[in-house]
Order: C-alpha cells, then structure tokens, then sequence
C-alpha cells in the first residue's frame, strides 16, 4: 500500500481495497499511520465523533463477531447520521467521504469487515484525544 501524507491519499488507498478486512493495523494505528493523519487533518468535533462512535460502539457489541449477527442494514444507519452531522458542518467533508467509505456497502460486507472499520474509526477517535485532549 502507498504511504499516506494527507487525507486524500488515505482516502484514496483505503477506495483501493477489495474490503475493510483488508486494511491491516499496521496500516493505521501505528504513529504516522492512517489514523494518526485523519486525526492530524481532519477539523473533527469531539462530540460528534463521541455519537457516531457510541452507535458503531452498540452495532459491535450486537454483532459481537459472529457471521450470523451481522446486519448490514443497521449499518446503512450509519449514513444518515454522517450525513446529518456534515450537513450541520460537524464533520468536515472529507471525514464525512472517508467514514462513508468505510461503513458503506462496498468495503462493508461482512461482520469482520465492521469490525475492521470500527477498529479504524477507535484508532482514529484515539489520536484525535492524543492531539486535542482538552476536546
């Protein structure tokens, strides 16, 4: 996977992958890694980032890891949520477009694939604190 120096190139590597399984934790937990640079780049709101990860937070835990749980039409629900908080300019537009590519149907098929977007959204949400921790 190319090295990723801003937003866009995480979006656009992240648009090159078949699913989210695909997106390896090295890829962006690590310092310099995909999360790192959407929490440097992207001008989030702590509290929207706090409601849209308590949704995908309860959608885990109700799917746990299983296969069978898995309900892709309870993380459709997901994109009105984005889409109410960009539109209220809470999101910037480029979160909005990365998070719709990850949760969407596309990269989104499966349980693991949730949990693998989930993941990435928890590291994003980790280094948004670690550089904003009065937020």
């Amino acid at each position: 996977m190319p090295k990723a120096h801003t937003l866009q190139d995480v979006y656009n590597n992240i648009k090159s992958l078949s699913s989210m399984t695909s997106l390896k934790p090295e890829e962006y937990a690590e310092p310099g890694g995909y999360a790192d640079i959407v929490a440097q780049m992207a001008n989030i709101k702590a509290t929207q980032m706090r409601k849209i990860f308590h949704y995908v937070k309860e959608l885990r835990r109700e799917f746990g890891k299983t296969e069978g749980n898995f309900n892709r039409a309870k993380v459709a629900l997901i994109m009105p949520i984005l889409a109410y908080a960009q539109g209220r300019g809470h999101l910037p537009k480029q979160f909005y477009d990365l998070l719709v590519l990850c949760f969407g149907s596309e990269k989104c098929k499966s349980a693991e694939d949730f949990e693998s977007a989930a993941n990435f959204l928890e590291a994003i949400m980790a280094y948004h604190k670690y550089y904003h921790p009065k937020d």
